[in-house]
């Protein structure tokens, strides 16, 4: 199998111990989404419609910093394996840059 195929296949399959939080979360997002759609349907108030799209971004941002933690403790434990601190130091660099924007 060539390294950068499983490379990508050993990203996919890590264990998330706090996968019933995340997903819990993701639900709720979800619902305050659909919550968005129906008041734009409803042609609710811009103001309330925006106080939602604040709520669902925050929440979307409460859930990247959970995932984004994980991902730190994740690289800090493969350099630690490995030995390879750079590599690790980049890898969530990347990631780091991806959740900024």
């Amino acid at each position: 199998m060539p390294s950068s195929t499983k490379k990508a296949q050993d990203k996919t399959q890590m264990p998330r111990p706090n996968k019933d939080l995340l997903v819990k979360r993701l639900n709720r997002i979800v619902g305050q989404v659909s919550g968005i759609t129906r008041m734009v349907e409803e042609e609710k108030y811009s103001g309330d419609i925006l106080n939602q799209v604040a709520a669902a971004r925050s929440a979307l941002d409460a859930l990247g910093l959970i995932l984004l933690e994980q991902q730190t403790q994740d690289c800090i434990a493969q350099a630690l394996k490995t030995g390879k601190g750079e590599e690790a130091a980049a890898q969530l660099m990347q990631v780091v840059k991806k959740v900024r924007g």
